[in-house]
């Protein structure tokens, strides 16, 4: 019998990248041991090397069997909600004590105002404050300096141009501290590339929240004391938390590629989550929610004084509603 060495590594592959979610679901393995998966990185070289040299021998299909294994758990990984992909092609986290390279204040004047943050290999800090100040804080390298654009009613920062370091490197994330005054309306425009980020909005008026990830690990994104009119999030290859509105309705929608993705939600708010997407993974009918076709509603839905009304799609992403450690 002739067996097909492709649809081997393949098997393998989907093996590990279901079974490690599962594990970690069922509380069998912490999902704090899997958090440095991606250190595995150089099996998949070792696999390669080994396939080589074995290509003219029975055991050729070892070195493929490796790179497949690898590959599975770095992605069931990430899956599952402990791989931290900040930190990969970003070197090392950010630290309080490098220096200060931006240190911008001032105060918005007028009506809605639009916020535009672009961040690449940072740990991003948004908070709020009382009044219609903001401030803007960086620390890092000097050729890391964002530049800063600001009148009363924008302001918009963007990190330079730069090419990400490899796992490898002696790389950091630049530190990102941002707040922004209670008493202003915001029209919100959060873009990462490689990092992690903490955005709190409590208190705050935002419009419309647009909000992207890509290999972010660790993050959040907290709307508990906050009143949002939009929301549209875009997470690719990350780990994100929710934490959604407690006192106000919230429609929009959230896109997962290769990410997962938690949702925080108080007990008596009303849900409506609508995944059309069948590459997805979530756990809606455990947390108690009533499916009807592709939509996912709390029971008694209609009496809810606010709801949460969202559509979500994605590929090779999960979905997790309140999970037992919370989007804090």
């Amino acid at each position: 019998m002739s067996v097909d060495r492709r649809l081997v590594n393949l098997g393998v592959f989907l093996l590990i990248l279901g079974a490690i979610p599962l594990v970690v679901s069922q509380g069998w393995i912490a999902r704090e041991t899997i958090s440095h998966a991606w250190e595995l990185w150089p099996l998949i070289l070792i696999g390669i090397g080994i396939g080589l040299i074995l290509r003219r021998t029975p055991l050729h299909f070892v070195g493929g069997l490796l790179v497949a294994a690898t590959f599975g758990t770095m992605f069931g990984a990430l899956l599952a909600g402990g791989l931290s992909l900040g930190a990969v092609g970003c070197g090392n986290a950010a630290s309080a004590t490098d220096p200060l390279v931006l240190d911008e204040h001032g105060t918005f004047v007028g009506g809605t105002t639009g916020v535009v943050l672009r961040a690449t290999c940072a740990s991003l800090s948004v908070v709020p404050v009382s009044g219609a100040a903001w401030g803007v804080t960086v620390a890092g390298k000097a050729d890391e300096r964002p530049t800063l654009e600001q009148a009363a009613d924008h302001l918009q920062v963007r990190s330079p141009d730069r090419t990400v370091v490899l796992p490898f490197e002696d790389g950091r994330r630049s530190l990102w501290n941002v707040t922004l005054g209670t008493d202003v309306a915001y029209a919100l425009d959060v873009n990462l590339n490689a990092g992690e980020a903490s955005i709190d909005l409590a208190g705050l008026r935002v419009t419309t929240l647009t909000a992207q990830g890509n290999a972010v690990g660790n993050s959040r994104l907290l709307l508990h004391d906050a009143t949002v009119g939009r929301l549209d999030v875009q997470v690719n290859a990350g780990d994100l938390k929710i934490g959604l509105p407690a006192a106000a309705d919230l429609a929009g929608q959230i896109q997962a590629n290769a990410a997962s993705v938690k949702l925080c939600a108080d007990h008596g708010t009303g849900l409506r989550l609508r995944n059309t997407s069948t590459l997805t993974g979530d756990n809606f009918a455990a947390a108690g929610l009533v499916r009807s076709g592709t939509t996912w509603e709390s029971p008694g839905i209609g009496s809810a004084a606010h709801v949460v009304d969202l559509a979500l799609q994605g590929a090779a992403a999960s979905f997790t509603l309140n999970p037992s450690e919370g989007c804090q």
